[in-house]
């Protein structure tokens, strides 16, 4: 591939990614909560963890994920009491409320990055997959 070829490849990626990235952000903002938060909020609705199992999952310091978890804690989105299994570590739990703002978001996200994905067709959508899953293999560690 020449030089103006990648450029333009990476130039592309680039337009998508930012594109994609202002759907979360307004997905997230419908629900009245922020990137991150929408995101702590989702991982907690599918697994319930500890401080430090969020903040290796969101690559934040601890001190972002106490204040993410704080404010999420303040709207009555989630409750933090000691895990059972071990009774040194809280663990954070989305509330009724949370929940549904987390289903609301993953909807809301989905639908918008459907309606993204409308200018393809079903071949092209297989062939992007595909791409993309090799994509996010090679970020794998």
């Amino acid at each position: 591939m020449v030089d103006s070829e990648r450029a333009a490849t990476v130039a592309q990626v680039l337009r998508v990614t930012t594109a994609v990235g202002e759907q979360y952000y307004e997905a997230a903002s419908a629900v009245g909560l922020t990137v991150q938060e929408a995101r702590l909020l989702f991982i907690l609705s599918i697994q319930p963890t500890n401080m430090l199992g969020l903040t290796a999952a969101l690559d934040v310091p601890k001190s972002t994920m106490t204040g993410l978890i704080a404010r999420l804690e303040a709207d009555g989105l989630v409750e933090r009491e000691q895990d059972p299994r071990d009774r040194r570590h809280l663990l954070t739990t989305p509330t009724a409320k949370g929940k549904d703002a987390a289903s609301t978001f993953a909807r809301d996200l989905a639908t918008r990055v459907e309606g993204l994905l409308s200018a393809v067709d079903e071949r092209e959508r297989a062939e992007l997959a595909d791409i993309l899953n090799a994509i996010l293999v090679g970020l794998e560690p």
